[in-house]
């Protein structure tokens, strides 16, 4: 029975008791008039009795039930995630039974610069990378490339070679007789006839290569006086070397003469040098006659005959185009060509002219050459 029920029952109880009370009050011989208030009394208390128990039914708010505290379940956890562990694959190598691995060059690195046809010894260090034994059957062989006067096969060794063991491998060459960069490649051979090298897959060749730079001489070429001169359209030759006109309006070409006797028969020309510094100028030849040209010129003795009309539309080797630039020695390809081809002989002759031939304006516009320089570099095979 809760609070508010023991309540309305001790009210009533109380309600009940003080109706029996007043009752009781009614003496004998007094009236039989009936109480009126204690009829009244009773029947609240009958109908309050006959009433269903509950919240409010006496008109009065009912006091809020105590709050129950309630405690929050603690969340839930998730369950970790199984980490999954992955177990390595073991993947077993095949080593193949003939490879090599290159070590180091023992002589002659990359690149090594020798004299035209320098003999000379290349060695490899290389390792025994395969599973073989390398035996006495092996052989060093040339692959391709340049093979600079090397065997085409060579025995590998007269013992043995163990796997993981090395060995320095030499062969005999020769460096090219022309300068440039020469490069040959070479493998090796087992025992039965087939080829390795080196590389994860035993196939890659190792190689040699070499740069052949000339030992070269630097020679000044002597200039032949007596050999040259100048001739003249209308056929007139002098000692003088002039090329031009003058005041009658003739036309000069100037010719020289070098001595070449000195150089090798087998030379090969690297470099011409050409130096016309020495002159004199009479009034204004490239102004009024245009470039000044030279070409290559196998006259014999000077003559009317060697006079050329016309400027060649080919085999001209240098061209200047003022005083100033005439005044600087010049280093030319064609020069070197023109005298390659004279290599062998005694002698280097040119010729020198103008673009035009006179500009008819009854003046000297010419120049005299002093006594040229001709430097020639060259090597021997």
């Amino acid at each position: 029975m809760n609070l508010l029920t023991r309540q309305k029952t001790k009210a009533l109880v109380l309600l009940l008791a003080s109706s029996i009370i007043l009752s009781a009050c009614n003496f004998p011989g007094m009236g039989a008039t009936p109480d009126l208030f204690a009829t009244s009394a009773a029947q609240t208390v009958a109908a309050r009795l006959t009433q269903p128990v509950g919240p409010g039914t006496d008109g009065t708010t009912p006091p809020e039930p105590p709050q129950i505290a309630t405690t929050e379940a603690p969340p839930t956890e998730e369950p970790p995630t199984p980490t999954t562990t992955l177990t390595p694959t073991i993947t077993n190598t095949t080593i193949p039974c003939d490879r090599a691995a290159f070590i180091t060059d023992v002589t002659i690195p990359d690149g090594e610069e020798l004299q035209p046809n320098e003999n000379f010894t290349k060695t490899w260090r290389l390792k025994n990378d395969g599973s073989c034994t390398w035996t006495s059957s092996y052989a060093l062989i040339f692959d391709s490339g340049d093979s600079m006067g090397g065997p085409a096969s060579k025995q590998l060794t007269s013992g043995t070679v163990a796997p993981g063991a090395s060995m320095d491998i030499s062969v005999n060459l020769k460096a090219p007789s022309s300068p440039g960069t020469y490069k040959g490649y070479w493998k090796l051979r087992n025992g039965s006839g087939v080829n390795f090298g080196i590389g994860t897959g035993g196939t890659n060749p190792f190689w040699v290569e070499i740069k052949v730079v000339p030992n070269t001489t630097t020679l000044s070429v002597p200039f032949v006086g007596g050999e040259s001169g100048q001739v003249t359209k209308a056929g007139f030759v002098f000692g003088n070397r002039i090329a031009g006109d003058n005041v009658g309006n003739d036309t000069s070409q100037a010719f020289l003469s070098f001595n070449i006797s000195g150089i090798p028969a087998d030379a090969v020309i690297t470099k011409v040098v050409i130096d016309l510094s020495d002159f004199s100028e009479s009034g204004t030849a490239f102004s009024a006659l245009g470039s000044l040209y030279i070409f290559k010129d196998d006259y014999g003795g000077l003559d009317a005959l060697d006079f050329v009309s016309g400027l060649p539309g080919s085999g001209r080797l240098i061209s200047w185009s003022s005083t100033g630039s005439l005044g600087s020695a010049v280093s030319d390809s064609d020069m070197v060509s023109a005298l390659q081809t004279k290599v062998g002989s005694s002698r280097f002759k040119l010729r020198l002219q103008f673009k035009e031939e006179t500009d008819n304006d009854g003046s000297n516009d010419y120049i005299q050459f002093g006594t040229p320089i001709l430097t020639v570099t060259y090597y021997t095979p």
